[in-house]
């Protein structure tokens, strides 16, 4: 690594998009193969995963970490050898994250708590709200859509007192392009949702509840994330174009309103030009890094400041289930992004000491002035 690299291992990051950590057992139960891919599918997990380059670099990075063999069975092994909360206060110290916020709407039945979360790990943590969780749970409880509505309202108004945010998972329900449904559309939604159960995937009721949560959003001043571009297969890449929100973005009701453009590959130029022209967009590389190979996680920084005003370029782990994974994203968003600003002052377009200044907003200041309630100083 290079000076200024190293550098920027001394910049905490704030982690502003990110899930809680297995219970115990389960993280020593779980295969490792499964945390390098966003995959589900058994053939995938068995045969395919560790042929790709997120698993290959990470192995030697872990075995590095663990002083082992660089294969699965020497990390696995070192890993499990270890005690589970020192772990995870020793990965979270090596990854210099300052700050954590969790969306806790992804497998609560497995993961931490928000609460447990800040009893075992050595950083101050928040909770972002995920809107569509939400509206899942009051559901079978009310018999109109405008009962179900106004408790949806209740709900998040009372949240959003002591969260950081509300998150938008609607790209892997309907898609981003987000309509306002009629009375009769909403009310046959409704209708239909109630019927059937299960996850909730009807778009009139999805997009009227995001309607509502965005209002309160503005209302409370706090912003609210977006999932776009990759993701798991219940995600249709195809409308998850972070280009479909403009409807919400030119919104007049909303024009206060921040939105955070999370993960956005391949989006991520369609990400940075919306973050050039409309002043209430921020983009996130989170999942980008690390889960790509270097070459592509290098070109993504360089995309994103393509035109994005470095000002409103984040980056997050949306780190889940095991510390390795915080570990392995706060390593490479720093080392990525070092190249990248590296190269800006190569070509002219950063001095040094604005490279500098880059980095510390990116990695911090950034995030710490967007969520509300926050230090905007490095710890």
């Amino acid at each position: 690594m290079t000076a200024f690299t190293t550098m920027l291992e001394h910049i905490p990051l704030y982690d502003h998009h990110a899930h809680a950590l297995y219970h115990e057992p389960l993280w020593r139960a779980a295969p490792l193969g499964a945390y390098f891919t966003e995959a589900y599918d058994p053939v995938i997990l068995e045969h395919f995963v560790s042929d790709t380059l997120f698993y290959r670099r990470s192995l030697r990075d872990l075995a590095e970490l663990y002083s082992c063999e660089p294969n699965q069975e020497g990390v696995q092994q070192a890993r499990l050898s270890r005690d589970y909360a020192a772990l995870c206060t020793e990965l979270f110290q090596r990854s210099n994250i300052g700050h954590l916020l969790i969306d806790d709407g992804f497998w609560p039945d497995r993961l931490w708590t928000v609460e447990q979360s800040r009893e075992h790990l050595p950083v101050p943590i928040r909770r972002v709200v995920r809107s569509e969780t939400e509206l899942q749970e009051l559901l079978p409880f009310y018999d109109s859509v405008g009962a179900l509505l106004d408790a949806l309202e209740e709900r998040l108004r009372e949240a959003g007192k002591n969260a950081a945010g509300f998150k938008s998972i609607i790209a892997y329900r309907t898609g981003l392009e987000i309509s306002r449904p009629t009375a009769h559309e909403l009310e046959h939604s409704f209708q239909r949702a109630r019927k059937q159960g299960g996850k909730l995937l009807d778009k009139p009721l999805l997009d009227a509840a995001l309607w509502r949560t965005l209002r309160i959003a503005a209302d409370l001043d706090l912003p609210v994330q977006f999932h776009t571009g990759y993701g798991d297969p219940d995600l249709d890449l195809r409308l998850a174009d972070p280009l479909n929100l403009r409807s919400v973005i030119e919104a007049p009701e909303l024009r206060t309103l921040k939105l955070v453009l999370l993960h956005c590959y391949p989006f991520v130029r369609e990400a940075g030009y919306l973050a050039s022209v409309y002043s209430g967009v921020y983009l996130d590389l989170g999942l980008t890094i690390p889960y790509t190979s270097v070459a592509a996680m290098k070109t993504a920084l360089h995309e994103a400041l393509h035109l994005s005003p470095i000002s409103k370029l984040l980056i997050s782990t949306d780190a889940q289930r095991t510390p390795e994974l915080f570990w392995l994203a706060a390593r490479w968003a720093r080392r990525t992004l070092g190249t990248a600003l590296e190269q800006t002052v190569q070509d002219g377009d950063l001095t040094s000491i604005e490279a500098e200044w880059a980095a510390e907003r990116v990695l911090w200041s950034n995030a710490a002035e967007l969520y509300p309630e926050t230090a905007t100083k490095s710890p």
